[in-house]
């Protein structure tokens, strides 16, 4: 039955939310994006981005929404707040985390829920962003915590999945900013902020290395 009201009520749905909210990032943003084409190629990726600002999920999303259906994976508090969760189960968010409170039991199954289900979503030809800072940056660089495991268990779990790495550029407040001229008709001299985002394939990350080495060398691409 979900699956169900999920081609049908919710397809209409999220053409709804796409058009408006990709209409609202029209006014403040001029956002292009390279190498979409090669995701529309390459369905079930794991799409990897750097975490710059509030507006990064949706922005995305909105962006890649006539490519390819992109399932965010969001905090469980982001996904479980009330304020947040009917666009977060529209657009199919997918709680990564669980509540410190839970025991570790619990956590490992969720866990593992968690893992099964992203499995599911690569099969069926959907794509799935992760931030893999898990947070965003209040520094100059992307920042992977020693604890974050999240990219190197999907790939473990899931090794033929193919990865993409997103670069966004011109909307982090340590990211230089550039106008166009979209307002000047108002008398306004700054127009709408440009930015860019880039999606390039990555080969060859190998989730057998030990979690440290795993997470500097992902550390190292998110930042080139």
């Amino acid at each position: 039955m979900k699956r169900f009201f999920d081609k049908t009520l919710g397809r209409w749905t999220r053409h709804f939310f796409f058009v408006l909210v990709r209409s609202y990032y029209a006014l403040f943003y001029n956002v292009s994006v390279s190498g979409k084409h090669l995701l529309q190629a390459q369905p079930g990726t794991l799409i990897l981005a750097t975490h710059v600002s509030r507006h990064d999920g949706p922005l995305i999303a909105s962006m890649l929404y006539s490519t390819a259906r992109v399932r965010p994976t969001v905090h469980w508090n982001e996904y479980h707040n009330k304020a947040q969760w009917l666009p977060m189960y529209v657009s199919g968010a997918i709680p990564m985390s669980s509540p410190q409170s839970w025991d570790a039991d619990r956590r490992q199954a969720r866990k593992a829920t968690v893992l099964d289900i992203i499995g599911k979503v690569l099969r069926n030809g959907n794509s799935v962003l992760l931030f893999p800072a898990g947070k965003i940056r209040r520094q100059p660089e992307e920042i992977i915590a020693p604890h974050l495991s999240g990219v190197r268990d999907i790939l473990a779990d899931h090794p033929d999945t193919p990865v993409m790495m997103l670069h966004i550029d011109g909307l982090g407040q340590f990211q230089p900013v550039q106008y166009d001229k979209f307002w000047s008709f108002l008398g306004r001299q700054k127009g709408r902020r440009h930015v860019q985002m880039t999606l390039s394939p990555v080969t060859d990350l190998d989730p057998g290395q030990d979690l440290a080495t795993f997470n500097a060398d992902l550390e190292r691409r998110l930042n080139g």
